[in-house]
């Protein structure tokens, strides 16, 4: 074989395998697609702000109200 054939062999073997490589913009929009989805799936499983101090204000007014009642229990003993 020549050179030159040999360089036509590989030059038809690289673009039969560039013809699979996916374009930029191809590659833009999976990504986009996939970011969507990641933000969705995880945007479920997070509190919002309104929620996170709804049950700060449930937890802390549960303590006293429990420490209420354990002092209460404790006056009544002495």
């Amino acid at each position: 074989m020549t050179d030159k054939e040999i360089r036509d062999l590989v030059r038809s073997e690289i673009r039969s395998q560039m013809i699979d490589v996916p374009k930029e913009d191809k590659i833009k929009k999976l990504a986009k697609v996939e970011a969507e989805k990641a933000t969705k799936k995880v945007s479920d499983d997070f509190l919002t702000k309104k929620e996170v101090k709804e049950m700060i204000k449930n937890t802390m007014h549960a303590y006293h109200k429990w420490m209420w009642e354990k002092k209460n229990m404790w006056m009544s003993q002495i």
